[in-house]
């Protein structure tokens, strides 16, 4: 009578469950349907670029569908399977020039993991171990063919796909973070160049380094797609932890649940640059599983890496860590990290790192040098152990910021509003993040979307968690051995979910790669509900037909169109190549056809050159020397205080070894760009901007250059730096002054000046 009260108890639960996520998955598709006609996204998928890609996505699907038709021919063996994975992996990687680039990068990844899982066991080979071991159902070659169109959509794209933030820093490594400042060579040199600022000043600078670092051998390659396709494999290592986290759940829908993985766009589209939010996902899902093995010694390593990737890592780690502590304290085994058993008398004696049991002591050590090794970077060029993170309380224990730098975070914005402006603030954000991602402070999410299946995920996570906590702390029953397994993850969930929801409060503009982690978290949690349990199989399958035009296909136009750089298509095919995307000369290309090449390669000739450039961001990145621009100093992460007078202007560029000054007219002209005219005539007027070199004069010179480069005087700049008087500009530097100053004033003698200037 029991059991039947139970079964009835248990289909009312998953009828009410399947109503439910039926009807969010309606709004979901509804809204997103309005979302992709008012984001642009339908205008962009009728470009003739985004078409070819649509065409070449469908081929993806065609060739999966076909293969999975055939699977008792074509997969019956683990060669065959990898066969069939990995022919049309290489065959678009090569027509799209980046087979090279996946190839190396697979080999430097497999290496590093291989280092790693040494530190874990003792054993070199043991990722190797791990790889050829991996055991596979009908169920998991099915998602894996259907993930496929999702991973080939990035491979085709990645070269062509190159965001803001990954060219001003993530790209960028060989010259701004490892180019030694003098002539010298070897690992000294390597060593004071990763230690220097190379006169950046902007906080993204400072960042935690330590992806740049462990893939700085990647970095001297040519062209970007060696660093790019390294976040490839990341991205697919990211769904196999997810894979055995799943798997050690009891019930759990896998296969479903890892193919629901490759809908979040958000980390999908993390997989084409170079920020570090998909490393440090990885290591934190790498944490929860350790701790779920009992491996805590491990699982805090991994927590401790995060730190040396991530500014927001000081946030979400930690809250990590916390989730674990209290999971401790619940199950009564906090007193086992630190306390083991003696052999001989079972008496417990202080082990500072624990039993060996839990975990790899050397490699708690390695995470720890390696982590500080990336903070004492940060710390020795700002003054702060972690820039833009905590910046208040690090100010008040008495750390105290270097100049030039401004590391004040500017994220709260709720103290503007009243709190009823707030809830409505907050309700509308959340609405516009899970269903409906336009608008001005939607824009990044919008390029980094959850997807259409993060509503439902959301709610079936949410109730998962609160059913899992609920019978842990029931009264009035007997506990059963599965109710205390999983408990850390519905604390991490709730404790995740409680920060990510806060930030729709404190922050004025949002980004989709935030939010990652909690909705990876959800996914755990929403495929071990009653949905997915056993006796249910049959309306399951009923189930997962209902899912698939409601969440693949909207996800693979999302996908397919959305990219954090905005890119158009895939990277044009060439049947011919030499195996990887040569950035620099398409650059080259560019800037011949607009005329401003002599310039370019006046930069370009020495890597070590430093660059302020008043120009486009993020294209005067690609200039490759140590290039800073105008945006960095004067806005969000600089430091605005330069501009508040001539002297403090002079100073930065003493400060940064400022060789050349880069400045394309038609950015200078735009109205918000005005303090940044008013004060390079300034320094023109002192002397301190000479040797003018104009670009781009129309044939019949009839008009003004485009573009100039000035060389900065450093002789007059040492006046401004012992805050002494400037002595008298000398013939040519007054020649030099006026051509500058008129040039950039555009007055009515400017015209002359800068066409004798070049002649």
């Amino acid at each position: 009578m029991k059991n039947a009260l139970r079964k009835g108890s248990d289909n009312r639960e998953v009828w009410g469950e399947k109503m439910v996520c039926l009807f969010l998955l309606c709004c979901s598709f509804f809204f997103f349907c309005r979302f992709f006609v008012d984001s642009g996204n339908g205008e962009r998928l009728l470009e003739k670029k985004n078409l070819l890609a649509l065409g070449e996505t469908g081929i993806f699907l065609l060739y999966s569908f076909f293969i999975l038709l055939l699977r008792k021919t074509t997969l019956r063996s683990r060669r065959a399977l990898l066969f069939f994975l990995s022919f049309p992996l290489l065959l678009t990687s090569y027509l799209h020039r980046f087979l090279l680039p996946l190839l190396f990068s697979f080999f430097y990844f497999f290496f590093l993991a291989s280092i790693l899982c040494y530190f874990l066991s003792g054993k070199i080979n043991h990722f190797l171990q791990r790889c050829t071991s991996f055991r596979y159902s009908e169920k998991d070659k099915t998602a894996a063919f259907l993930a496929l169109p999702f991973v080939l959509i990035q491979i085709s794209r990645s070269n062509i796909a190159l965001d803001y933030d990954s060219l001003r820093y993530g790209l960028r490594s060989a010259w701004i973070l490892f180019s030694p400042e003098g002539k010298g060579g070897g690992i000294l040199s390597f060593v004071q160049a990763f230690f220097s600022s190379h006169g950046l000043i902007n906080a993204v600078y400072s960042y935690p380094k330590g992806l740049e670092l462990l893939t700085a051998p990647l970095s001297f390659f040519p062209g970007y797609g060696f660093l790019l396709a390294f976040q490839i494999w990341i991205y697919i290592a990211i769904a196999f932890v997810l894979y055995f986290l799943l798997r050690d759940r009891k019930d759990a829908e896998l296969a479903l649940g890892i193919l629901t993985f490759f809908f979040f766009s958000s980390v999908g589209n993390m997989a084409i640059t170079m920020k570090t939010d998909n490393l440090t996902l990885l290591l934190q899902l790498l944490s929860l599983y350790f701790y779920g093995k009992g491996e805590r010694k491990n699982s805090l390593s991994m927590l401790i890496l995060t730190y040396s990737l991530k500014p927001t890592a000081v946030v979400f780690s930690t809250l990590l860590f916390i989730g674990f502590f209290l999971d401790s304290l619940i199950k009564g085994t906090i007193g086992t990290f630190f306390f083991g058993k003696g052999e001989p008398e079972e008496k417990r004696y202080f082990h500072p790192f624990g039993t060996k049991k839990e975990g790899s002591t050397a490699l708690l050590f390695v995470s720890l040098l390696f982590t500080c090794l990336i903070t004492l970077r940060t710390f020795w060029i700002t003054g702060l152990p972690f820039s833009t993170t905590f910046t208040g309380i690090f100010k008040a224990m008495g750390f105290s910021v270097k100049w030039p730098f401004n590391l004040d975070a500017h994220v709260d914005y709720s103290g503007a509003l009243s709190l009823q402006e707030t809830l409505l603030s907050f309700g509308k954000r959340l609405f516009f993040f899970l269903f409906y991602p336009v608008g001005e402070d939607m824009a990044h999410v919008g390029i980094a979307w959850s997807g259409i299946a993060f509503p439902t995920i959301l709610f079936l996570a949410a109730g998962n968690a609160l059913k899992m906590i609920l019978r842990r702390f029931s009264s009035g029953r007997k506990k059963e051995k599965g109710d205390v397994k999983d408990i850390e993850l519905p604390l991490v969930f709730f404790l995740i979910s409680f920060f990510s929801l806060l930030s729709f409060v404190m922050l004025w503009q949002i980004d989709g790669n935030y939010y990652s982690l909690w909705e990876c978290l959800a996914l755990l949690l929403a495929f071990g509900s009653p949905l997915w349990k056993k006796e249910e199989e049959r309306q399951k399958r009923k189930w997962r037909i209902l899912l698939a035009p409601f969440l693949y296909l909207p996800a693979l136009l999302t996908t397919l169109v959305t990219s954090w750089a905005g890119a158009v298509g895939f990277t044009p095919i060439d049947p011919i190549n030499k195996g990887y995307y040569d950035h620099l000369s398409v650059e080259m290309e560019k800037q011949a056809e607009r005329g401003s090449l002599p310039l370019f390669l006046k930069m370009a000739e020495n890597p070590r050159n430093h660059v302020l450039a008043v120009s486009e961001t993020p294209d005067c990145y690609r200039i490759p020397c140590v290039v800073e621009s105008i945006t960095d100093v004067e806005g969000s992460g600089g430091s605005p205080g330069l501009y508040d007078d001539p002297l403090y202007f002079a100073w930065f560029l003493k400060w940064a070894k400022t060789d050349y000054i880069y400045i394309e007219k038609s950015f200078l002209e735009e109205e918000r760009e005005a303090r940044a005219k008013e004060m390079l005539i300034q320094m023109a007027n002192l002397g301190i901007l000479i040797e003018p070199e104009f670009a781009n004069l129309t044939k019949t010179q009839e008009s003004l250059p485009e573009y100039l480069l000035v060389k900065v005087n450093q002789s007059r700049l040492e006046y401004a730096w012992r805050e002494e008087s400037y002595p008298v500009l000398t013939k040519e530097e007054e020649e030099d002054t006026k051509s500058v100053r008129n040039w950039i004033e555009n007055g009515d003698a400017s015209q002359d000046k800068c066409i004798q200037r070049v002649k």
